[in-house]
């Protein structure tokens, strides 16, 4: 939107001075010739008319423009306003490691239709209990729900790295590596990356 704004002003900008320039043509030839009069007013009126048209169009992209950035003020506002608590407490539960609190609590956050935006973070988090408690089966079918069912959110990264550790956690490192290789061709970001390098490294 911003080149589009400065490719109009940058157009409207070259309009001004030929405007003015036809305008001295018609001015003078009135004295001179009557007649070029009759050809020069409709392109003097031509090139107003398409300034005008210019001044509406980049109007309507700066207006869009903010449409937008207020729309994207108002989801992100409303992203942090629908977590609910319990799942906040659930993840409290994790970090404070009552892994088999936060695992009820999740699991009755699951079932309770949470928003959509949070249904694999759910499935993640109970995975990563799983591990701690060495319950790797449990978290194996957690990271792979994940993988499978929400291949575009954003724990997709995260749970394949955690896929690969629970098989390596299982004593399958040939199969951890296999994982955690293709994992890394899945262009997870940076933090994840690191994370992956370092297990491969272990693990090798």
């Amino acid at each position: 939107l911003i080149s589009k704004v400065r490719e109009l002003e940058e157009i409207l900008g070259s309009l001004g001075p030929k405007i003015n320039a036809t305008q001295e043509r018609l001015e003078g030839s009135l004295s001179a010739v009557s007649g070029q009069s009759e050809y020069l007013e409709p392109e003097v009126e031509e090139l107003k008319l398409q300034v005008a048209r210019l001044n509406d169009e980049i109007a309507r992209i700066k207006a869009t423009k903010m449409s937008r950035a207020k729309s994207g003020t108002k989801q992100r506002r409303k992203a942090r306003a629908s977590t609910p608590p319990e799942y906040n407490q659930a993840l409290s539960s994790y970090r404070s490691g009552n892994y088999d609190e936060s695992i009820l609590l999740f699991q009755s956050l699951a079932v309770g239709s949470p928003p959509d935006s949070l249904k694999d973070n759910i499935e993640f988090w109970i995975g990563s209990n799983y591990v701690k408690l060495e319950m790797y089966d449990d978290a194996i079918t957690q990271f792979e729900t994940v993988i499978n069912s929400y291949p575009m959110g954003n724990k997709v990264h995260d749970s394949r790295y955690m896929l690969g550790l629970s098989y390596y956690r299982k004593g399958e490192s040939s199969k951890a590596v296999e994982i955690l290789q293709s994992a890394l061709k899945g262009n997870p970001p940076a933090e994840v990356r690191g994370k992956i390098t370092t297990q491969l490294s272990e693990i090798q």
